[in-house]
């Protein structure tokens, strides 16, 4: 069965932090299926350093590496560094506009196909310019 590997910023483990995802305490992995169903792989401490303002590369990188093995990255904003991510980054970002894990999972869910095609593509080595916005249409 098709799956991709989520990360997002939490505080909580419930919800998605409603800040720029850097921000967040931990960095939460899960496995969502093409059938739906998904799994927290586990929580992984945010080391990355702290910022005066928004978009510092260092920060991105520290990030990124804690979370090396997704595919889509996850967020209630879209952050300069999510726009570095996904022009540069083999990472798909996703902005989310529903504030608990579950339902976030739930809802991208719903577009799976659209976005496993996004990540295979950067599997490719493409850059897609698509930043998808779940909880609207897409």
């Amino acid at each position: 069965m098709r799956k991709v590997r989520i990360a997002l910023g939490s505080n909580d483990g419930k919800n998605v932090v409603a800040n720029h995802m850097g921000t967040a305490k931990k960095f939460y992995i899960y496995d969502l299926f093409e059938d739906g169903s998904f799994i927290l792989i586990g929580a992984r401490e945010n080391t990355s350093p702290d910022e005066e303002g928004h978009g510092l590369i260092e920060k991105l990188k520290v990030a990124m590496n804690i979370f090396k093995d997704a595919d889509i990255v996850l967020s209630r904003m879209a952050s300069p560094n999510f726009v570095n991510m996904r022009n540069k980054t083999k990472f798909q970002p996703v902005v989310v506009k529903v504030e608990t894990i579950s339902d976030s999972i739930k809802e991208l869910s719903k577009y799976f196909e659209e976005i496993y095609n996004l990540v295979e593509r950067r599997k490719k080595g493409e850059r897609p310019k698509e930043m998808p916005i779940i909880g609207k249409k897409l």
